[in-house]
Parts: structure tokens; C-alpha cells; sequence
């Protein structure tokens, strides 16, 4: 998988844009990488774009252990990430959201940018 990650001063989120097969190994570099933003800008909000991807193989173990990854990295529980994903990725993603969810960390799905973006500014 590759991606493309920003950080927005005026907006104060973090945008990822990825293409490729989402795999645990790319993601977590990703997460790596992600998680040095975090802490520099102070930032609690992500957008993280799937839109572009073309496969996904992650294992349910491997996102069952994402929220643990997150506290490993001391990513705090108030960080909120966005993600927009194709509708054929749903179950997976939905699965992320709900294991996130039950870890404390806040983490929804949606299937196009702008309700991701509305959600990350509520």
C-alpha cells in the first residue's frame, strides 16, 4: 500500500490518502508515521482515505490488535479518525470501527469525504 499524509495548520487534521492493497504491514509504518504528527502538531483528528484502494488484506487478528498498537504508540483516546472507505472494504472497516470503539478510541467509517470531514468537525 502507499499513501500520501498531511498535516492541515488551518483545518489541525491530518489527512492520509491511500492506494494499493491495505495490508498490516504498510499499516502499520503508516500508524508509525501517523503517530509522529500526532505528537508534533498536538493534532486529535484525522482523515484517513481509502477511497483509492484496490485491495484489502488484513487479517481479523490483526485488526482485532490495532487499538493495542495505538496505546503502545500513546496515542491518547481522544483522537478522532475519519475513515472513507469503498463499500465493498465495509466489513472489514465496520469491524475496525467497532474493536476501536470498545478500546476507547474513536473511530468511524463513512463512504465519502464530505460526511467524514463534517464528522471530524463535530
Amino acid at each position: 500500500m502507499e499513501w500520501q499524509m498531511s498535516y492541515d495548520e488551518a483545518e489541525h487534521i491530518i489527512f492520509i490518502e491511500t492506494s494499493g492493497v491495505l495490508d498490516i504491514d504498510s499499516a502499520t509504518i503508516m500508524r508509525n508515521e501517523g503517530s509522529v504528527l500526532i505528537k508534533k502538531h498536538h493534532c486529535m483528528r484525522c482523515l484517513l482515505d481509502h477511497s483509492n484502494l484496490s485491495g484489502d488484506a488484513l487479517a481479523t487478528l490483526d485488526i482485532y490488535n490495532l487499538p493495542k498498537r495505538y496505546a503502545e504508540l500513546g496515542i491518547p483516546h481522544q483522537f478522532r479518525m475519519a475513515l472513507v472507505v469503498p463499500e465493498r472494504f465495509a466489513t472489514n472497516l465496520k469491524f475496525y470501527e467497532t474493536v476501536c470503539r470498545n478500546n476507547g478510541y474513536q473511530a468511524s467509517v463513512f463512504f465519502d469525504r464530505p460526511s467524514a470531514l463534517a464528522w471530524l468537525k463535530t
